[in-house]
């Protein structure tokens, strides 16, 4: 999400909603010091320990958060980088994945893109830049983790989300091209198997399919792709419509494709659900609000929400709120409430 270089987008009024029972979201962070009313926490990302990693859209720097005490802490600030946008892991060597990390001191990797973006509804032309975040150690050690340029992308326009792909790689999506990146995370080498993508903001994958959010149609669609190359290979499948949208969490079966989709819906400040049918072609699915005001201010952005990894928390979910009066902020939600 671009922020307030999206803000002109915002003002669209979406379809009504189901409104059952709210979760009531419980503040677990707030961003320390003087109150900034312009902060705002652009991505998250939940490491294996259930701790959060969270990257600011006004400042070159990642947080990590601890959401079972609160306790948070500036944990990098990216030299070279200006303003910081999606965050994902790299998935890992089969013989390195998470179930296996207790026996095994394997590293974890992560991508993060940033670009300059000097005032509002502009974007520094050749300012786009991939990042990798390692920590040596996985969560074995309080070993510091390392920063390191992974790729200059000049000529791309604005790299806003970031999914996990193929082990070693990672999805790119840039609002500005309407398109979608492979990347090699060992080289920065990567192709561009999806374009025409307008607004594409937020990315996920599950079972074949990238699904992507669309905050110029309002939209959440997925499509399906090519295991390994991540080429279309069918049409897009709209999801939900109506909707303001900036990024998502989903909940998807492998085998159907059937599932829930949990949609940050960017200044309108909520958090709504979004259950859909197996694919393909199941259309557009049933929406649902889960919880409004997350900010606690009546106003504010609400940019990404993902699910906690612990035993205790993998059924909440974690958003981001910001630009609502107060600092930077995340919060916790239950769903099922």
């Amino acid at each position: 999400m671009k922020g307030s270089l999206l803000q002109g987008l915002l003002l669209l009024l979406y379809s009504p909603l189901s409104v059952l029972s709210l979760s009531t979201p419980t503040t677990i962070f707030t961003l320390p010091g003087p109150v900034a009313p312009a902060s705002w926490f652009e991505n998250l990302a939940v490491r294996p320990n259930g701790l959060i990693l969270a990257t600011r859209g006004d400042a070159p720097e990642i947080w990590q958060i601890d959401p079972a005490t609160g306790q948070g802490a500036l944990l990098v600030s990216v030299t070279g980088a200006y303003n910081l946008t999606g965050i994902a892991e790299v998935l890992p060597p089969p013989h390195q994945r998470p179930q296996r990390r207790r026996q095994q001191n394997c590293a974890e990797t992560y991508v993060f893109g940033s670009s300059h973006i000097p005032a509002p509804l502009q974007v520094e032309p050749g300012s786009a830049k991939v990042w990798t975040l390692q920590f040596p150690s996985g969560g074995c050690t309080t070993a510091a983790p390392t920063v390191a340029l992974l790729a200059a992308m000049p000529n791309a326009g604005f790299i806003n989300g970031v999914a996990a792909w193929r082990p070693g790689r990672v999805l790119l999506s840039d609002t500005e091209a309407e398109a979608v990146y492979v990347m090699d995370v060992a080289t920065g080498a990567y192709t561009t198997p999806l374009t025409g993508l307008t607004g594409v903001n937020g990315i996920k994958v599950a079972g074949g399919y990238v699904y992507r959010a669309d905050h110029a149609s309002q939209t959440l669609s997925r499509i399906p792709v090519d295991a390994d190359t991540a080429v279309a290979t069918g049409p897009a499948e709209v999801l939900a419509d109506n909707q303001s949208i900036d990024d998502f969490a989903i909940a998807v079966d492998g085998t159907t494709g059937q599932g829930k989709a949990y949609i940050t819906a960017m200044y309108d400040n909520k958090v709504v659900e979004v259950a859909f049918g197996s694919a393909p072609s199941s259309g557009v699915g049933v929406k649902t609000l889960v919880a409004d005001n997350l900010s606690g201010t009546g106003s504010g952005l609400c940019t990404v929400v993902a699910f906690g990894r612990r035993t205790q928390d993998s059924g909440l979910l974690y958003a981001t709120v910001g630009q609502g009066g107060g600092s930077a902020a995340i919060v916790s939600l239950d769903p099922s409430q």
